[in-house]
């Protein structure tokens, strides 16, 4: 648009407005001798403090002449008048503190310098695709909105510096209170000791698809909303390190109310937080990936910190969270039991990856007896919860066998145990055929008698260790003592076939047995379903 074109600049303008614009060319503050908070500002009907947003938008597009490159500095001031900034490309940095802006201000499509509207009071910020070659600090700010385009909306906004929101008060009863959905920020984000609310059907904090360039800080701040997600974070990306520390967030809704799915961020910290749900999960950390540590006491999901693991629930079991595909290199401010307890109890449907994740962390601490109990506990779940996976009634008795035998392979000292039971009752078996009469004179095992010797010659009895021997002999799936040709059982009666057919029943035992443990010491078969 030409010079010819542009509508004429503000004439008359009061002395408060004149002050502004002499301040503006020299580069110095605005003061009203009056001084009113924010609040009061907003309320105020006296000509002496209310600047126009009109000569604001002149000075910023350079239409009042040459300004000085520090910029325009204001405050407290009432500025009278929607601050209309949409598509305009500012000459110089914009500083308005402690100001009230009653009929909020709108930025979209914009490029800004640095912006800088700390302390300051308005009903809503509407910055759409803005970009800011350096800062937006707006701490300590109030915004107060009541409609889904209202309250403060960065969506797409591209930040320069870093966006500074510590210590504000954001509400609104008609969408999100803060929605900065896909924001690319260069620097850090700064929300501590800031309040986000939203009555809505949105979250009160929405920062889906956001690029941090440094850190995200909510230390103390509270996230409220009545229908939805408190902290709506999804695939977000975080550079430096994302932190909770003491923050109460207040969710409603399955949706849970922190959601980081997809995020990725170098520590999570989670300390002294209190995050709530009353009708669903209270986070969902979906395919979320922390590059470092992560900070998660067990009472934010547990209130009691539990590690149990055993099939009956946990009292506080309706405490859900979702951790399918969370991957983390260490846990902090929790115990591996503890997180153990809360994937068995705290988790809504079976998933084999955050047991396999946990058990990644401790074996790669050196911890390899946690890590079987993890992996033991990982086939209880699944048996408990997912039974269909496992197959047919079959299938599964066969699972739970293996089960209580060898810990699905992870602890295979117990095959050991059961195969040298198993022998001893094999021993026991030849000891007991040796106390057993068939007839006259014979027992069910006895000495081997030469082929001469007469049929109503009477049995010669076993001595006691060759009747162990005997039963272990015939017990053991490969070698033999060489006792059977001293003692054997007298498979011509029916009491030396029936202990016949229980040491072959023995043997194909320590057949299996000797097979798993093998198998279980070698790593051969290990379930990881």
């Amino acid at each position: 648009m030409s010079d010819s074109r542009l509508p004429p600049v503000l004439e008359g303008l009061s002395p408060l407005e004149e002050a502004v614009l002499d301040g503006a060319r020299r580069g110095v503050w605005t003061k009203p001798r009056s001084k009113l908070t924010a609040e009061q500002l907003a309320n105020t009907e006296d000509p002496g403090l209310q600047v126009r947003a009109t000569l604001i938008r002149e000075l910023l597009m350079g239409r009042r002449g040459e300004l000085d490159p520090h910029g325009v500095f204001v405050e407290g001031v009432r500025v009278v008048g929607l601050l209309d900034l949409n598509h305009v490309s500012t000459v110089t940095n914009l500083m308005l503190t402690d100001c009230a802006l009653p009929d909020g201000i709108k930025c979209q499509h914009a490029r800004l310098h640095h912006l800088h509207l700390s302390g300051s009071r308005l009903p809503f910020m509407v910055a759409n695709r803005v970009h800011t070659e350096h800062d937006l600090c707006l701490q300590d700010v109030t915004i107060t909105g009541a409609g889904d385009r209202e309250g403060l909306r960065l969506v797409n906004a591209r930040i320069g510096g870093f966006l500074n929101l510590r210590g504000s008060t954001v509400t609104n009863t008609g969408g999100p209170a803060l929605n900065a959905e896909g924001i690319h920020i260069d620097s850090y984000l700064n929300l501590d000791g800031s309040t986000f609310s939203s009555d809505g059907e949105y979250s009160a904090l929405r920062l889906v698809d956001a690029r941090i360039g440094g850190s995200l800080y909510l230390h103390k701040s509270t996230i409220t909303t009545s229908n939805g997600p408190a902290i709506d974070a999804d695939r977000i990306h975080v550079d430096g390190d994302l932190f909770l520390r003491d923050a109460t967030i207040t969710g409603a809704g399955k949706l849970s109310a922190l959601r980081l799915a997809d995020a990725r961020v170098g520590q999570l910290g989670l300390e002294s937080a209190r995050v709530g749900n009353e009708s669903g999960p209270v986070m969902v950390l979906t395919q979320t990936h922390v590059d470092r540590a992560l900070f998660f006491p067990a009472s934010l999901v547990c209130p009691q910190s539990r590690q149990e693991r055993r099939d009956r629930d946990c009292p506080e079991s309706a405490h859900q969270f979702v951790v399918r595909g969370l991957e983390f290199n260490q846990l902090r401010e929790i115990t591996w039991q503890e997180w153990l307890h809360l994937l068995v109890h705290h988790t809504p449907e079976y998933s084999p990856q955050p047991y396999q994740q946990l058990a990644t962390v401790e074996r790669a601490a050196g911890h390899d007896n946690n890590t079987r109990t993890i992996l033991i506990a990982q086939q209880n779940d699944l048996r408990r919860r997912a039974p269909a996976a496992l197959g047919g009634p079959i299938a599964r008795g066969r699972h739970r066998l293996w089960g209580w035998l060898g810990r699905y392979g992870y602890r295979a000292h117990r095959l050991v145990t059961a195969l040298l039971i198993a022998l001893v009752l094999a021993g026991a078996t030849g000891y007991t055929a040796g106390q057993i009469t068939t007839r006259t004179d014979h027992r069910a095992a006895e000495r081997v008698q030469p082929a001469t010797t007469p049929v109503t010659a009477p049995g010669a009895p076993c001595s006691t260790a060759e009747l162990i021997g005997l039963g272990i002999d015939r017990g053991l799936p490969v070698g033999t003592t060489g006792l059977r040709t001293r003692c054997d059982l007298d498979t011509a009666t029916r009491w030396g076939q029936a202990f016949t057919y229980l040491l072959w029943a023995l043997q194909a035992l320590l057949w299996a047995l000797a097979t798993l443990t093998i198998a279980a010491y070698t790593g051969l078969i290990r379930k990881t379903t």
